[in-house]
């Protein structure tokens, strides 16, 4: 998660935190796999962090798991992100849960929110004033 996306979350979490179990963060995802033996290569370890693609948070609530993007004005980098996180979950999914891609912003374009909901991504808007209520949008998928 990049700084500046930080106060976002916090805000997003003091709203709706109580929906998750547990929360995980800068998850793995995709990459390659590693055998025993470069496993225990420190080398072969951090080529392998630094080349896996990285959701912001992954969370459980009791029935899903959510993998998570936080983006202060989202553009094309965080909804393609959010794409290609569920095809690597699919992939080698390590809660058996089903999954659903959740977007947690300050505000988003009109472009980007019509390309996140016809590829079903939940889309929470979080202001910075606290008075104004937060938007959110399901949508199919």
């Amino acid at each position: 998660m990049l700084r500046p996306d930080v106060p976002i979350w916090y805000r997003f979490l003091e709203r709706y935190g109580y929906l998750f179990q547990r929360l995980y963060y800068d998850c793995l995802l995709g990459g390659p796999e590693l055998t025993p033996a470069q496993e225990r290569d420190p080398m072969q370890r951090m080529y392998r962090m630094n080349v896996c693609k990285r959701a912001d948070a992954i969370a459980e609530t009791d029935k899903e798991t959510w993998l998570i993007e936080v983006a202060d004005g989202p553009g094309l980098r965080a909804v393609g992100q959010l794409m290609v996180y569920r095809y690597l979950w699919r992939e080698d999914p390590k809660i058996p849960k089903p999954d659903r891609r959740l977007l947690v912003c300050r505000m988003i374009d009109r472009d980007m929110f019509a390309a996140a909901a016809k590829d079903g991504i939940l889309i929470y808007v979080i202001p910075n004033d606290p008075d104004e209520p937060p938007r959110v949008w399901a949508t199919p998928g």
